[in-house]
């Protein structure tokens, strides 16, 4: 069927305004057994994110697992099929929906990298203990760090595990070309070249963004670069391989881009990247530092794409080196052959090979 489709929701349209939040559309999930009901609920809702649960109907009662996505500016629905393979496998889940800053007034103030780890702290201690925590790329920093804390100032309210993958835990273990660009210019850039103020016709008017069509700009630069080197997004983009195809295209799901707030967007950039604050152990939140050695009964485990191009093998897995307080039980390293980083959580790889195997090591007591 072709991408123009009718009954595609009208935002993941080409050149469609972007709303304060992309529904995920998910009334059934896809089991062993056939189709399986799904109901959605808000648990708790704040100007800048919403937490929104997806539980199967008759499930029996079961850790939550708290999905983060990236605040990298890509709208998180683009991880819908992230959500339809943990329900696959008979996980509730509850993500972080992250609001478009493009439609949040700037009488609720700035967001920042502080503001995301306190995010994930709220949203862990909403859910309750016993969670699992599931972060990707760019949310896996901030989720180790929340994490790191919980465990520090309140001891028994940590997630029973921490998912982290394709997360630059380290850029620097085994720098990309990404990392290579954005180490290539110094933190006061971020803070002015690349911002923008949001214009009149939205709610968010005069907040300084990161825009969403400087973001749409270079992800069409990384498209148009990956097509021409048939890599893994180049095969995605030519033969979608995820849940729903029809209704919700892998190409139009990358291309479905937000604002983020210019102060994460430039804080975000210089903690991971530049300064690699939780590797080199520089980190802090809210005045306290960030000490990952703090994780005790957490289980850690670590998924990294063989053939990564954003966050190679090593980035992620370093995060095992920084939690040296867990039991060796407790430490998990995965790496899938043959996997890029979009399959790390889109399509048959996801789906078949990851899913399986987090449901089997999340079920040992």
């Amino acid at each position: 069927m072709s991408c123009s489709a009718d009954h595609r929701p009208s935002a993941l349209r080409p050149g469609a305004e972007q709303p304060l939040y992309q529904p995920f559309g998910i009334g059934t999930a896809p089991a062993a057994s056939g189709p399986a009901p799904v109901t959605e609920s808000t648990l708790h809702a704040t100007p800048f994110y919403t937490l929104r649960a997806f539980d199967l109907v008759g499930q029996p009662a079961a850790p939550r697992t708290l999905l983060v996505p990236p605040l990298s500016g890509h709208l998180p629905v683009l991880l819908r099929d992230t959500v339809l393979g943990l329900l696959g496998v008979g996980l509730n889940v509850t993500v972080i929906d992250w609001a478009n800053v493009r439609h949040v007034g700037i009488e609720h103030g700035s967001f920042g990298f502080d503001d995301n780890i306190g995010a994930i702290v709220e949203a862990i201690l909403h859910i309750g203990p016993g969670a699992h925590v599931l972060a990707l790329c760019q949310g896996g920093v901030p989720a180790l760090a929340a994490t790191a804390d919980l465990a520090a100032q309140l001891p028994g309210s940590e997630p029973a595990a921490l998912v982290l993958l394709a997360a630059p835990v380290d850029p620097m273990a085994r720098p990309t070309p990404l990392v290579h660009l954005l180490r290539a210019n110094p933190p006061s850039w971020y803070r002015t070249v690349p911002l923008a103020r949001v214009g009149a016709a939205h709610e968010g008017h005069r907040r300084w963004v990161y825009p969403a069509e400087t973001q749409l700009a270079a992800l069409t630069r990384y498209r148009n670069k990956a097509l021409a080197a048939e890599t893994e997004l180049a095969r995605k983009m030519q033969e979608d391989d995820g849940t729903d195809p029809e209704s919700f295209p892998f190409p139009i799901l990358y291309s479905a881009v937000m604002d983020l707030d210019a102060r994460l967007f430039a804080e975000n950039i210089d903690r991971v990247f530049l300064s690699r604050a939780i590797a080199s152990g520089t980190l802090d939140f809210r005045g306290r530092r960030v000490t990952p050695a703090a994780l005790g009964p957490t289980r850690l485990i670590t998924v990294e794409g063989a053939e990564d191009e954003i966050a190679a093998p090593g980035q992620t897995s370093a995060a095992h080196v920084l939690c040296c307080g867990l039991a060796e039980s407790d430490h998990h390293a995965m790496v899938l052959p043959g996997c890029g980083h979009f399959g790390l959580f889109h399509g048959r790889i996801w789906r078949e090979k990851i899913c399986p195997a987090l449901a089997e090591l999340l079920s040992r007591q």
